[in-house]
């Protein structure tokens, strides 16, 4: 078993490191690179491809075009949603904090951090020098925050002055006091009291989450690295003054050895330099030396098995050891790549795919602009005697030639061939096109570059350049899954209390990382934003409607448990429709809590459904029939009972009756007998009457008609006499009643 390392020993080991990883990494396969893609960024070309005395320097500017192009959907597809990271639960119990350790991430990473700033650093150093390095790390210096207050009376003073829940008292600054005079509000009167104005420093958090980019030309790692992640030694260098040094709690007589001088490179636009102070009286406070934070794999401990270490060395090759120490967490360093190269650290980048191209059309655009200049004022063939010559030397605005009657100014005719070189271009363009999908048809720029296309051809064509986008965007969130992931468990293990923090508008969740898995997966959401918006919410639209089918076709089959659980993929199809119309916080508009509602909707769905009233009154009158049926069955048993009852009362009537019937009827016989006899009295009484009136009417007959008889002889009487006397008689009328 091997001896224990001194701190000499390590200090000597890293400083070696350093060393042999600042030599890799200014190296023209390194900082060469980098250098040359930033000069062509920018335009800077003399170097490369030196123009002509006194002709074009016109440069092409392809791989910031280029850039400039695919940018903007890469910002897109990581901007769009606030939720740039999702949580996905790998065990039962994750599922309840899934949503809670998303909203957690990305408030840790677009609030707490500057989100946008480190996604736009990480990805143009990924486009221009292929790799993009980002740090995630907990920084436990303590965060203060200071505040004025004025006014405050002796009780409000002294309950600001209390310690928080960690014990933490605040720190008084400044205080003063002063008398001010008050309304007493009981008995009305002003009294004079004393209030206190102060500035008040209170801790309020233990540390940080630190997320940012780290330029690439600040990172430093072994030669034989494939990754961060095994890489055998890493650090990150930058330029600190000595008095940050001290501040940082780093030994004050340790940080005045630091050597002045820097190997910091800022994005290769620098080579590897160093400067010394030549006036030493200068205030060496303010010195900036280099600060390497060295993360190597040492076995310090002689078990013959290596450990993580995280040192501090300062100096331009790290000369001196500041501090050291076991490291438990994963390093802090994390890869973002434009098109990663299997088993290579580096990339390639869109200056790689460009650069040859740049020069080409940069000597092409020259050669053109040379010749145009050239057929515009073309050479001229001169004899005789010329008495101006400066003139064609150097020809004026309206300018006149002089010379002799001999002399003679003919111009060389200068044959156009730019129109070669422009088509030289257009090639390149394409070659361009077919490298990184950037080109007229593909942005849709150029009407003449759509001509004669279809709506099919123009679409197909801006997929496939979307789709080298995507690609890229695809690559890139390989690494930024693995920094979630990275942030994710240091989270669990770093924040150790709750904290609330805001969504959106005013609502407000707390988050507890102390009961989250380490371990939950990450996914990181780059399905969107690459293509058109149009393109994306037909899509989206479409999926939606085939969800809502689906979820109809569960319903009516019975499975009211999968019809539920397609809501969450309802409302995050109808959240990705928002967000690829450009929205910035899609979430406002439809449920959060959506894996709470579907536990809800299957609780009630397994409770018995509430009864129908229809229901309840069908099965009421099938109570209320058989209850009639039971009451009939019932019934029908008393009435047989009631009959027989009856049968024996009528016959006993039957036979009481009998008796009556036949006292009646000997009642009746007797009663019908003196009817009779009565009835024969009254008609023998009615005869007899009957004869009496009919002997009276036969007698005042014949008493009639003898007195009619007498009248008719007084009437022949008394015509005799009136036959006499010429007198007529008067006769007598009437004649009774017979």
């Amino acid at each position: 078993m091997a001896e224990a390392l001194s701190d000499e020993e390590i200090g000597a080991i890293l400083s070696q490191q350093v060393g042999q990883a600042n030599t890799h990494d200014s190296s023209d396969e390194q900082e060469g690179s980098r250098a040359k893609a930033l000069d062509y960024f920018f335009g800077r070309m003399d170097a490369y491809v030196p123009p002509e005395t006194n002709r074009s320097k016109v440069v092409s500017r392809d791989v910031a075009d280029t850039m400039g192009w695919i940018m903007p959907q890469l910002m897109r597809t990581m901007l769009t949603s606030d939720k740039f990271a999702e949580a996905e639960p790998v065990e039962e119990n994750d599922v309840h904090y899934a949503q809670q350790v998303t909203e957690g991430l990305n408030h840790v990473f677009w609030k707490d951090n500057d989100g946008e700033g480190v996604c736009y650093d990480a990805s143009w150093e990924a486009l221009l020098f292929s790799d993009g390095i980002v740090k995630t790390y907990w920084d436990d210096t303590p965060q203060f925050a200071v505040s004025f207050h004025s006014g405050l009376t002796e009780d409000q003073r002294a309950l600001l002055l209390q310690a928080n829940e960690d014990g933490e008292e605040p720190e008084v600054l400044a205080s003063s006091e002063r008398q001010v005079v008050i309304d007493d509000p009981e008995t009305g009167q002003q009294v004079p009291i004393t209030v206190y104005d102060c500035k008040i420093k209170r801790q309020k958090a233990k540390g940080r989450f630190v997320i940012e980019a780290v330029p690439r030309g600040h990172y430093r790692k072994n030669a034989s690295a494939k990754s961060p992640y095994d890489a055998l030694f890493q650090s990150h260098v930058e330029q600190k003054t000595r008095s940050e040094l001290i501040e940082m709690g780093f030994d004050r007589e340790k940080v005045k050895t630091i050597p002045v001088g820097s190997n910091v490179r800022t994005s290769g636009e620098d080579v590897a330099r160093t400067r010394y102070l030549e006036d030493q009286s200068l205030d060496t406070s303010t010195e900036q030396v280099d600060l390497h934070e060295v993360y190597a794999v040492l076995d310090v401990d002689g078990d013959d098995v290596a450990e993580t270490i995280r040192a501090y060395m300062g100096g331009p090759d790290g000369s001196v050891m500041l501090d050291w120490e076991v490291w438990e967490d994963e390093t802090p360093f994390d890869l973002i790549q434009y098109e990663p190269i299997p088993h290579r650290f580096e990339g390639r980048s869109v200056a790689d795919k460009t650069i040859d191209v740049q020069d080409i059309k940069t000597v092409l655009e020259r050669q053109a602009l040379n010749n145009i200049y050239a057929t515009n004022n073309p050479q001229r063939f001169a004899k005789g005697n010329i008495k101006n010559p400066e003139e064609l030397y150097n020809p004026s605005f309206n300018g006149t030639v002089f010379g002799d009657g001999a002399a003679e100014i003919t111009p060389l005719p200068i044959p156009f061939v730019a129109n070669h070189a422009f088509e030289g271009m257009a090639y390149q363009d394409e070659v361009v096109q077919r490298r990184t999908g950037v080109g007229r048809q593909s942005m849709a720029l150029d009407p003449e570059a759509l001509n004669n296309q279809s709506a099919t051809a123009n679409q197909n064509n801006k997929d496939a350049a979307y789709s080298q986008v995507e690609l890229a965007a695809r690559n890139m969130a390989k690494g930024w899954k693995l920094v979630f992931r990275k942030l994710l468990k240091l989270m669990v293990k770093h924040q150790d209390t709750p904290r609330s923090i805001r969504l959106r508008g005013d609502e407000f969740i707390t988050i507890d990382p102390r009961y989250w898995n380490a371990d939950m997966d990450v996914t990181i959401n780059v399905g969107l934003g690459t293509g058109s918006r149009d393109r994306d919410m037909v899509m989206l639209q479409q999926v939606l409607v085939n969800q809502l089918g689906l979820a109809d076709r569960f319903m009516q089959a019975g499975a009211t448990e999968q019809a539920i659980e397609m809501l969450p993929k309802v409302i995050r199809t109808m959240t990705k429709i928002a967000e690829s119309a450009g929205l910035r916080n899609p979430d406002e508009f439809y449920p959060d809590n959506a894996e709470e509602i579907v536990k809800a909707l299957k609780e009630k769905a397994n409770q018995p459904p509430p009864p129908n009233p229809k229901i309840e009154e069908i099965q009421a009158q099938g109570q209320v029939a058989a209850q009639l049926e039971q009451v009939k069955g019932q019934t029908a048993l008393q009435v047989e009972a009631e009959k027989n009852r009856l049968a024996v009362q009528q016959a006993q009537i039957d036979a009481q009756g009998a008796v009556v019937k036949n006292q009646a009827e000997l009642e009746a016989d007797l009663q019908t007998k003196a009817a009779d006899r009565q009835n024969a009295i009254d008609i023998a009484n009615v005869n007899a009457a009957l004869e009496l009136q009919k002997q009276e009417r036969e007698l005042a007959w014949k008493t009639w008609d003898a007195e009619q008889n007498r009248q008719l002889e007084r009437e022949k009487m008394a015509n005799s006499a009136h036959i006499a006397s010429m007198k007529p008689q008067p006769q007598p009328s009437g004649k009774p009643a017979g």
